[in-house]
């Protein structure tokens, strides 16, 4: 029953997101709405093909090109006209802007129910889905598509209350650097969030299992005990701690390249404004004149300091979560792997 209300779901979705695509990039809605729902519809006839990928699988690859074709299409259609100061179209962004995280709940829901179903999956397998994170590509799509939706919101809100004016320049007037630094950010916060998700997940089964779910590094353990595919407790372990520290190579390379996306920042507005006045120099401008040149060519310093200002803000705030969520992992694995080694060491003999 949920399986048929998922792909069900996920068809309609399609149906609304091709329409919404369909108006955002100035094609007829009809044509829109057929394309998602032929795309929705997918999972539903592809699999009685024969031979082909499972539903649940088919429902995975087509959500993920639905958030690629969205976060494209909103990049195009609603931020680089913002960023211009040109109207933007709400009637397509708003539900786009909707669609995009109900794709990627649907997608992770599908996901778990297959590995669920997929019994045979070996016990690296079974460690990355709870230790790896969801997959980079999808977190990336719909992290584009919350900058994307967070930049119009700022806009937006500035046009209306005075007082924010000066938060929407920061974000709005600087150029693409500030808003590809949220793009990052927010792709690292989905990519933390869900980790925090699971490792909550699996230290709740851990000390209190619930009929029908079941700890998937328990679950691991047991299968590399009983297939043999692991020889001895140290080498799991070690997989176990590899594959947790696997998950933040790219959280490290987000917190690095945020604060360089502000330096490069830094160094284009100065070098703007260098320019600028290089050109003042050169003229024969009149003092009255003087004056309005002079404040354009040093206007490009704002690009140099608010970038910078955006970029290490967001770094500091990323840096202190991700910090958090590995200590918090590092407790979990720790009594996981005591728990492991007591399993393995067998109940203790009695003394004579």
């Amino acid at each position: 029953m949920l399986h048929t209300v998922l792909i069900g779901a996920f068809a309609a979705l399609c149906a609304i997101a091709g329409a919404s695509i369909a108006l955002a990039i100035g094609a007829p809605l009809l044509l829109g709405g057929l394309l998602g729902i032929a795309l929705g519809s997918l999972p539903i006839w592809l699999p009685r093909l024969g031979g082909g990928p499972g539903p649940e699988r088919c429902a995975e690859v087509v959500g993920l090109v639905l958030l690629l074709v969205i976060a494209a299409t909103l990049s195009t259609s609603a931020l680089l006209p913002v960023l211009a100061d040109e109207p933007v179209l709400l009637e397509a962004s708003i539900p786009l802007l909707l669609m995009a995280p109900s794709v990627y709940v649907v997608y992770l829901l599908l996901n778990r129910r297959e590995g669920a179903v997929a019994r045979q999956a070996s016990v690296p397998d079974r460690l990355s889905v709870a230790l790896s994170g969801p997959p980079m590509v999808l977190t990336l799509a719909l992290g584009i598509t919350v900058a994307v939706g967070a930049v119009l919101l700022i806009h937006y809100v500035g046009l209306r209350v005075p007082s924010w004016s000066y938060v929407t320049a920061k974000f709005v007037d600087r150029g693409i650097i500030p808003p590809l630094t949220l793009m990052l950010f927010f792709w690292g916060l989905l990519l933390l969030g869900n980790k925090a998700w699971v490792l909550m997940r699996e230290g709740r089964l851990m000390d209190r299992p619930r009929q029908g779910s079941e700890s998937v590094l328990l679950r691991a353990h047991g299968q590399a005990v009983a297939g043999g595919e692991i020889s001895g407790t140290n080498e799991f372990l070690e997989l176990v701690w590899k594959k947790s520290a696997d998950f933040y190579i790219v959280p490290r390379y987000i917190n690095w390249a945020i604060p360089i996306l502000g330096f490069i920042g830094t160094v284009l507005g100065i070098s703007l404004a260098a320019d600028g006045i290089q050109n003042i120099i050169g003229s024969r401008s009149s003092l009255s004149d003087l004056s309005t040149e002079l404040g354009q060519a040093i206007a490009p310093l704002g690009i140099a300091f608010d970038t910078t200002l955006i970029a290490l803000s967001l770094s500091v705030f990323l840096t202190l979560l991700q910090t958090a969520l590995q200590r918090w992992e590092d407790g979990v694995l720790v009594a996981y792997e005591g728990r492991v080694r007591a399993q393995t060491a067998g109940p203790p003999e009695d003394s004579p």
